[in-house]
């Protein structure tokens, strides 16, 4: 019986060795096909590295200011009847802004023309009173000839004919004088009506209905809004590359300057015909540059922060890449560089932003690669993706700056383009 129970359990062990090394290549056949399920590679744009030499750039901050800041004021004293404008009121070169009380003015007016009717009456008898006088100096004359008058008739005619004709010329000066009056009284009465000498917003109003105010009391301040102007206060020893920047420019008045400038919320301003006031601060060892600003749709503010980015050196070979490309770890920026199919995440560090891109300083990146712009923010390091690419635009070729950030990259999220993590510490 033990022998039996022997054979049997040996046979057993048999059994299941044999099913042991059966199994073994099925369990390997399946997990290579498990492994074969794997997720897929991520579809990306990219876009192509490009290396150029461009022009370092130095971070400046200033405001943007009203093209046209005026306090109106009136030309003519009296009480105030009408204020037609509050403040933040457009309005309108020629518009009427407010209205003074006209009855001194009218009644003078009236004067006037009475005054310029008695003198058309005096103008008539001077020339009456001188035509007589004449007639009576040549009648003399002639009785001179004939022998029946003495010199003193002769001379006493004459004087009396000069007399006559001042006296003419004198009635006839006055005359004009009360026509100028009359003109002057016209422009006194226009003059009631305040009317703003250009296009602009009411920015505070200095009087109200009832007051009296004097010749040249302010009645409102009103600024240009159309044209605005950018002031930047620019370190002394950026003097000579911005009086060459404006000699660059000069007489391409309407022509957008290349220089960089972008509000606090990052939007883009488009500034023309720079100008540099040659006069340093001695206090800030600073002077001011201007760029004119043409306020399109009123989106833009006087007063506005504005930082801009001027030249600070010669031409140096960078690359550049696109802003969407840019990403931000916890320890700083890196970009996606495709290579061999596989996202590699590559530290940067910005220099300075051009338009829609940014230039780099250096760096692991090369000008052959290229740089994930569109799915970035999903990816893994070392992720296998599939590269879609996506068409370069025209970069500008003049650049701007702001410093260089650094950093290794570990959780992604995007960075805003034009962004502080995008142009960096100043």
């Amino acid at each position: 019986m033990l022998c039996l129970n022997s054979a049997f359990a040996r046979s057993i062990s048999v059994c299941v060795v044999i099913s042991s090394c059966i199994a073994l290549p099925c369990v390997s056949a399946a997990q290579e096909k498990a492994s074969s399920y794997g997720p897929p590679p991520t579809a990306v744009r990219v876009v192509a590295v490009t290396e150029q030499s461009l022009a370092p750039r130095k971070q400046v901050f200033g405001e943007l200011r009203p093209a046209r800041f005026s306090t109106i004021a009136s030309e003519e004293a009296g009480i105030v009847r009408s204020v037609l404008v509050r403040e933040g009121d457009l309005i309108e070169r020629g518009a009427v802004i407010a209205k003074l009380d006209g009855t001194r003015l009218h009644i003078e007016v009236k004067m006037n023309l009475h005054n310029i009717a008695s003198a058309e009456a005096m103008v008539a008898e001077r020339s009456a009173s001188l035509l007589m006088q004449q007639r009576q100096l040549e009648l003399i004359r002639k009785a001179s000839e004939e022998g029946a008058t003495n010199p003193r008739e002769i001379l006493d005619a004459q004087s009396k004919s000069d007399i006559a004709k001042s006296q003419s010329e004198q009635v006839a000066q006055s005359m004009q004088a009360l026509e100028k009056t009359k003109e002057l009284l016209t422009k006194r009465l226009g003059d009631l009506d305040l009317r703003a000498p250009f296009g602009g917003v009411v920015v505070k109003k200095h009087t109200e209905v009832g007051e009296w105010i004097s010749e040249g009391a302010p009645i409102i301040d009103l600024a240009e809004t159309a044209m605005l102007e950018a002031w930047f206060e620019v370190p002394q020893e950026l003097f000579e590359a911005a009086v060459a920047e404006v000699g660059r420019t000069r007489g391409e008045p309407t022509t957008p300057s290349p220089i960089e400038v972008r509000t606090a919320s990052q939007t883009r301003v488009v500034g023309k015909a720079l100008r540099v006031i040659p006069a340093i601060d001695p206090r800030s060892r600073t002077f001011y540059a201007v760029l004119d600003v043409t306020n399109e749709n009123g989106a833009l503010a006087a007063g506005l922060a504005l930082t801009a980015y001027v030249p600070a050196g010669p031409l140096t070979p960078r690359l550049i890449i696109p802003k969407d490309a840019l990403l931000r770890g916890d320890a700083g920026a890196f970009v996606y560089a495709v290579r061999g199919g596989v996202a590699v995440p590559v530290n940067v560090r910005v220099a300075f932003p051009v338009g829609d891109n940014v230039a780099l300083e250096a760096c692991a990146l090369e000008s052959t690669d290229q740089v994930v712009v569109e799915g970035n923010e999903r990816l893994m390091p070392m992720s296998a993706v599939v590269a879609i690419e996506t068409p370069r635009t025209a970069t500008p070729t003049t650049a701007t700056t702001a410093s260089p950030t650094t950093g290794t990259p570990t959780t992604a999220t995007p960075v805003a383009a034009g962004s502080p993590e995008t142009a960096g510490d100043s």
